[in-house]
């Protein structure tokens, strides 16, 4: 209805927005604390005035930037290159587009406090990420189309609600009363993974 040319690019080019910001986000978080933990440098900073959660804030705040700018010139090109109508609220995307980051930052400082090297954490977010999202998400595969146990699985995978969310708001013009229930679910995810995160941290450290 909303692709009545039926553009391939469509489809697909809001969901690589997705797969970046996920993978990018994960991958790189995960790398620089287990790096930290591997150079003994992580130990370092404990010596400063600074609390664990500073610690992670100090390390998210740049990844959330970089992952927006990510996102941003993915959208760039999504318009200029392969003229994806972009319909919706920007603000509103940007505002969706802050939770999924949070949620994949959270990913990638849970997996780092589970391996102890570099190599390690970036084979299991990519591991833990790309697959997942490509294959789950409905990226590729409608849900409704899966098997039963892989519909319960995809709904632990946050781009199974940002995939939702972004190609409503760019193909669709969704409004935020469309897509609150996509919201909120993502948000859930947010919170268990943030948790998750910050609780091993903190025994990590301590």
């Amino acid at each position: 209805l909303y692709n009545p040319d039926l553009q391939s690019s469509h489809f697909f080019v809001p969901g690589i927005v997705a797969i970046i910001l996920l993978m990018i986000s994960a991958l790189l978080t995960s790398i620089t604390i287990a790096r930290e933990k591997e150079m003994g440098t992580l130990e370092q900073l404990l010596t400063a005035p600074v609390t664990p959660a500073q610690i992670l804030i100090g390390k998210l705040l740049p990844y959330i930037v970089i992952a927006f700018l990510d996102g941003l010139l993915v959208l760039v090109f999504a318009k200029l290159l392969f003229q994806v109508p972009f319909v919706g609220s920007f603000p509103l995307l940007l505002g969706f587009e802050l939770i999924y980051v949070t949620t994949s930052l959270s990913i990638g400082i849970l997996i780092s406090t589970l391996v102890p090297t570099q190599q390690l954490a970036m084979q299991f977010a990519l591991l833990a990420t790309m697959l997942p999202t490509i294959m789950l998400s409905g990226f590729i595969f409608a849900i409704k189309n899966f098997p039963i146990p892989l519909q319960v699985i995809s709904q632990i995978v946050p781009a199974t609600y940002f995939l939702k969310m972004i190609r409503g708001i760019m193909l669709k013009g969704s409004s935020f009363e469309v897509l609150a229930p996509q919201a909120g679910l993502l948000a859930v995810l947010m919170v268990l993974f943030l948790f998750l995160a910050v609780k091993r941290f903190n025994t990590r450290i301590g």
